[in-house]
């Protein structure tokens, strides 16, 4: 079956799910390449730029390259290691102007908006519920809802709990009450090691190392691997939170394919500075600014009326 579009090079779908791609001049076949159901991604992805980008796909040019190449960050360096005015890709050679073409086109498309996703503090307050209920729906109070709609408007979010290390919103636990204090000073046996390169020695130790890998496990299913987006990841978290994790290295040892950036709005940002109160107050004004385009004009969740609510 050939592909659909003028600038789109004839390809043949394969039972084994891979894709051949062809050549093809005055109905007879010069060139073929066969791209593998792993190397299918990568091709689909490359032909959906270049069209876009108004760059000509010539022949089996992005067969050949998503064939040679495993991620989009890898084509477009390989793209541009030019040598005596062009470079071997595959089985083919081609010149600098189809090369840097493509290239530019690759970097346009990859200058997108980073992903923005957020962790933030669990809550003190818990409805206590027999049976396990999801994550987001067993905390509650002001501070949680704020936190809550915060993760939301983000879109991908995550939960750091003293009990769970870091939790999907919609996972299912039971009720419990615990904080990192109560696992300072625990010891453990371990051959691990933190972020940080210190050996793990105590309770505390191995929670800090459990929420980086869960972090890290979290941050790698959301970003693809074939086309890495860079990440902002914001990280809602009291001191008695956030100290602990920091010491032993969490945030500083945490990588994506592309580039990474931490923040810590509740320290960081000016209006979120003194308090719990002040907090729901820029959640609040946050969850408002995102929603007012599709709203209309309904309540904030953010209040001061609950007092309860604070990271555990």
């Amino acid at each position: 079956m050939s592909s659909d579009g003028n600038d789109r090079p004839r390809q043949h779908e394969l039972p084994n799910g891979g894709l051949a791609v062809v050549d093809e001049f005055r109905g007879h076949v010069r060139h073929a390449v066969t791209v593998s159901p792993d190397d299918r991604p990568l091709y689909e992805l490359l032909i959906e730029i270049l069209v876009e980008a108004d760059t000509k796909v010539r022949g089996c040019f992005a067969a050949n390259v998503a064939t040679a190449f495993e991620t989009l960050p890898a084509v477009e360096h390989g793209l541009r290691d030019i040598e005596r005015g062009g470079t071997s890709i595959g089985d083919r050679w081609y010149g600098m102007s189809i090369t840097l073409s493509a290239a530019r086109a690759i970097s346009e498309y990859r200058d997108r908006e980073p992903l923005q996703i957020a962790a933030v503090g669990c809550s003190g307050s818990k409805y206590e519920d027999d049976d396990p209920i999801p994550a987001k729906e067993r905390y509650k109070g002001a501070y949680w809802s704020n936190k809550r709609g915060y993760g939301e408007i983000r879109g991908d979010w995550r939960i750091i709990s003293a009990e769970h290390d870091v939790l999907h919103p919609e996972t299912p636990i039971e009720y419990y009450e615990r904080t990192p204090d109560d696992w300072r000073g625990v010891p453990v046996h371990s051959d691990a090691r933190l972020p940080s390169g210190d050996a793990v020695e105590t309770r505390l130790d191995q929670w800090a190392l459990d929420v980086y890998q869960g972090l890290l496990d979290w941050i790698n299913d959301v970003t693809d691997e074939v086309d890495p987006r860079d990440v902002e990841l914001e990280v809602l978290l009291g001191r008695d939170y956030r100290d602990p994790l920091e010491d032993r290295g969490v945030f500083d040892r945490l990588r994506v394919p592309g580039d990474l950036s931490v923040s810590f709005p509740f320290q960081e940002v000016e209006q979120a500075q003194g308090g719990m109160f002040e907090q729901i107050d820029w959640m609040g004004d946050e969850i408002d600014a995102a929603t007012e385009a599709v709203t209309d004009g309904g309540p904030s969740v953010h209040t001061k009326t609950d007092r309860e609510g604070d990271d555990e």
